[in-house]
């Protein structure tokens, strides 16, 4: 019974590290696209993705490259200026933070229209196992980032993320706000920093 509380207690203090993310706080834009490493790379498929989403909002979204392949790799450096253009674009009423958040949002519903997203998210049943499979996505999809579930709990998960380069506190918090839109659940994400490029995200519903 002592050793059950104990448990209790040590879970409640490791859940009040997270905070909202700094949606108010101003983008180090400059200082956020200088510690991308050249190394840090992104499926072609988000590229073709912000393409799709400009020829249906009738905008010119500048690309760096003339043509993108759905499953060769580009550099993160290249695909985060995309990204804050985009945020721009897109969503013009809302601040740079919260434009990166709603482009994050659709990233699992991109993923889970290719290959292997149907093979992993259309396998994955409810909330727990598909927050698991978008977590797998990371070391697949923008390698070197890795994304790993550390804690799970029937209304809750804490998910540790280590070499996310591109907007780890507002894009990357907007993709498991999207997974849990995608799996029909009303939840929040808040967030532990451990780092420049790592943080833990907790997920409640």
């Amino acid at each position: 019974m002592d050793r059950d509380l104990s448990s209790t207690r040590g879970s409640r203090a490791a859940v009040g590290r997270f905070v909202p993310p700094p949606w108010e706080a101003p983008l180090d834009v400059e200082r956020s696209l200088a510690e991308i490493p050249a190394t840090a790379t992104i499926a072609g498929m988000y590229y073709l993705a912000m393409i799709e989403g400009a020829k249906r909002r009738g905008v010119s979204l500048p690309m760096p490259r003339e043509r993108y392949l759905r499953f060769s790799f580009y550099p993160v450096a290249e695909f985060a200026r995309v990204l804050l253009q985009a945020a721009q674009l897109f969503y013009p009423d809302l601040s740079l933070r919260q434009g990166l958040r709603r482009l994050g949002e659709k990233a699992p519903r991109v993923f889970g229209t290719s290959t292997l997203g149907k093979v992993t998210m259309g396998s994955a049943e409810g909330v727990h196992a598909t927050v698991s499979a978008v977590a797998k996505t990371y070391s697949i999809n923008t390698p070197p980032s890795r994304c790993e579930v550390v804690s799970s709990q029937p209304s809750s998960m804490i998910l540790s993320l280590h070499g996310v380069y591109h907007f780890l506190d507002s894009h990357h918090v907007g993709v498991f706000e999207g997974t849990l839109q995608h799996v029909g659940v009303r939840g929040s994400v808040s967030i532990s920093a451990t780092g420049r490029n790592s943080a833990e995200f907790l997920l409640e519903w």
